[in-house]
Parts: structure tokens; sequence; C-alpha cells
């Protein structure tokens, strides 16, 4: 907001809460997973991601020095939201076969998984438009977009305070 009220773009900021957001969910996902072939993948396509979007970052933005007018990488976001969703139903399969915990709503990743599921996949086809009208001088209005993007976000944040709540109760 401080950037924003500054008149300066902040696009950098959605780019480096990518990197640092997939990182986190996918170390979640190597925790969670318990054969030594899936932590291997998870492993690779992390190291995969974080050269896809050094090379993405340096592509939409061809001038690093005109922060005015940076961009948000074109291909890490829609490749972030497809890799996220084959994580996240690969966990489901993991819960249906397995199942490890007696009932599913008091299993904190279980609500986790939701969150990440309805917000990736109502975002990855919004990602793309973001990236050709998200400028700082957009004369594009797409207030319909932008609704349902804040309304995702409302859901997977309240899918993520119920697997907090859930997990501090299950580790009182």
């Amino acid at each position: 907001m401080w950037t924003a009220s500054e008149m300066m773009n902040n696009l950098v900021l959605f780019n480096v809460d990518l990197l640092v957001r997939f990182t986190l969910l996918l170390a979640m996902f190597y925790h969670t997973f318990q054969y030594l072939q899936e932590k291997r993948t998870v492993i690779v396509l992390l190291a995969g991601f974080w050269v896809l979007f050094g090379v993405d970052f340096f592509l939409s933005n061809p001038t690093l020095t005109d922060w005015h007018n940076h961009r948000i990488n074109r291909y890490s976001f829609v490749v972030e939201s497809v890799l996220m969703l084959g994580f996240v139903l690969r966990f489901f399969l993991y819960l249906v076969r397995e199942l490890p915990v007696a009932n599913l709503t008091q299993y904190p990743l279980f609500w986790v998984c939701c969150g990440l599921l309805i917000a990736h996949a109502g975002t990855v086809f919004l990602t793309p438009f973001m990236y050709y009208f998200n400028v700082w001088n957009n004369p594009y209005d797409f207030k319909t977009m932008v609704k349902i993007e804040h309304w995702v976000e409302i859901i997977r944040n309240m899918a993520f305070a119920i697997a907090m709540g859930y997990a501090r109760r299950s580790t009182n």
C-alpha cells in the first residue's frame, strides 16, 4: 500500500511473492508426501520453477532499471497454478487412498489444500490477462475480473483460517 500511495509500481513485489509462496507451499508438500520418489519430484520441480521464474522475469521485463513500467511474469503464474493444482490433487488422492485421519474436516492440511485448489483453479485463467493489463498507467478497466480475483482470495484465506484453527486445537 505504501508503494501505491507513493505512485510507485509494486508489481515486483507481486513477482517476489510468487516465488516465496511457491517455495513455501512446495516445502509443505515435501514434508507431507511419504514416498521418496514424490519428494524427489518436489525438489526437481522447485529447482525447475526457480529457473523458469528467473528466465521469465528477465523476458517479461527487458529493462530492469525501468521500475515504473515493471510487469508481472508472463508464464510463471500459470505454471505455478498448474503445478499447485497437480500437487493438491495428488494430496487428495493420498487422503482418499490411505485416509490417515478419522475426520477430514478436522485435518488442517485438508483445508489448506481446499483453499489452494479454489485459489489456483480460479486464477489459472486470469493470470495471462493480468500480465497484459496490469501496468501502472493502465487504461483498461476490468472490474468484474478484479472482483472475481478478490473473492477467490477471500475464500482461500478463509480456508487457511479454518486450517490454522484446527491446527491450533490439535497442538493444544
